[in-house]
């Protein structure tokens, strides 16, 4: 059972994306916060002081979302496409995701904004060790010796990069609703196919 200082944060930082999604950071005050969380205003500075703390918390809290891919580890016993797809499909549950579009895109407007917040948001990007499963999972396929990349990093980017360009970018800046499912499956299989044939060891 959640404790009540726990419910009370989890109703402070819902009420803070409400408020920054409708007013953004500038305009939104605090006070707005505490009424929309149901708490008071000395509640709400206990535990944060400012709404750049609430920011970074909400920050923290896009960026975890996105470590999806950060318990895979490579199967010997299965085929790189069965892999891929599981990763992919994984993947694009997230990325298809309305609440992370609505968070991704408050977060990316008020950084975009603020050089201040991006470099908050590029540190603790940084500091993610654990969003790096794609790399991983190329890693322990190259020690296997069923992949042969030599730059994993940018080979998982690259693979990450053809799901958002059909599934995300076009939901994030034009606000167009996520693919059918039959245009999923194509976008899904391509990026694999493009994957198997640029790094499998034949």
């Amino acid at each position: 059972m959640a404790k009540l200082a726990e419910i009370k944060q989890e109703n402070i930082i819902c009420a803070a994306i409400e408020i920054f999604s409708e007013k953004g950071l500038d305009q939104a005050s605090m006070e707005a916060i505490a009424k929309k969380a149901a708490v008071s205003k000395r509640t709400l500075y206990k535990y944060y002081p400012t709404k750049e703390s609430l920011f970074s918390v909400i920050i923290e809290r896009l960026l975890s979302s996105i470590t999806v891919l950060s318990d895979i580890a490579f199967e010997q016993n299965k085929s790189l496409t069965e892999q891929l797809t599981c990763i992919a499909e994984k993947e694009v549950e997230l990325l298809r995701s309305a609440p992370f579009i609505a968070l991704t895109r408050m977060v990316m407007r008020e950084c975009m904004g603020s050089k201040a917040l991006a470099n908050v948001l590029m540190e603790k990007l940084e500091s993610l060790e654990s969003a790096y499963g794609m790399t991983q999972w190329i890693e322990q396929g190259i020690n296997a010796k069923q992949l042969k990349v030599e730059h994993p990093a940018i080979a998982s980017e690259q693979f990450i990069a053809s799901l958002k360009s059909i599934i995300f970018w076009p939901q994030l800046m034009a606000h167009t609703p996520p693919p059918d499912v039959a245009t999923q499956r194509i976008v899904i299989n391509c990026a694999v196919q493009q994957f198997v044939a640029a790094y499998q060891i034949k």
